[in-house]
């Protein structure tokens, strides 16, 4: 019986989570950020298309789609939620292949660090999906709420979609506008120096 009404509430709780759409705007806490960025991918075409279709794509008219795992992130959570494109749950969300995303860290010793990946899905396919490496540090400057780490190119290639390279720019205008445009209301955007995970 407890099982049963166990599994009743669960399934409330993710309908509840499904039906609230994909878009939920982050407000930070007591020792938290957050984090806005971009991620791009660069892959030739050609091989895409060959890959995606050796991997059983059959609809290439969605664009792709990412998601940016916060710190709270576990693998057993997200084969409990399933399909990641319906989340809007505190521990990640889904972003357009052109869109800036936001994610909720804690502070800890004025310091934010990421260590969980991008799961990057072509064509939005849930079948077609890869995991980016996005590990760094930084330090968090005193009463900052919202800090911006750069847009992330990542240049693929092969069946393997191994990283040829990495490139961070500097885009702040085009990301301080992005978050303005979430918020609908003026937003103190602070830009920080990332530094590589050893």
């Amino acid at each position: 019986m407890k099982k049963n009404i166990l599994l009743v509430l669960s399934l409330i709780f993710v309908t509840s989570v499904f039906a609230a759409g994909n878009k939920k705007i982050l407000s930070p806490g007591l020792n938290e950020v957050v984090i806005v960025g971009k991620v791009n991918v660069h892959i030739n075409e050609d091989d895409l298309v060959f890959f995606a279709k050796s991997w059983g794509v059959e609809d290439f008219s969605k664009p792709d789609s990412y998601v940016l795992y916060d710190d709270s992130y576990t693998e057993t959570y997200y084969m409990f939620v399933g399909n990641i494109s319906k989340s809007t749950n505190d521990d990640y969300h889904v972003f357009g292949a052109d869109e800036y995303f936001l994610s909720k860290r804690k502070i800890k010793k004025n310091e934010v660090t990421a260590t969980s990946p991008v799961l990057w899905c072509f064509y939005s396919d849930d079948e077609f999906q890869i995991y980016l490496p996005l590990l760094f540090k930084t330090t968090v400057p005193k009463g900052e709420k919202y800090i911006y780490i750069g847009d992330f190119d990542f240049y693929l290639d092969g069946s393997d979609f191994h990283p040829l390279k990495i490139v961070v720019s500097d885009n702040f205008d085009l990301a301080k506008e992005s978050l303005e445009r979430t918020y609908g209301t003026s937003v103190n955007l602070c830009r920080v120096e990332i530094q590589n995970l050893d």
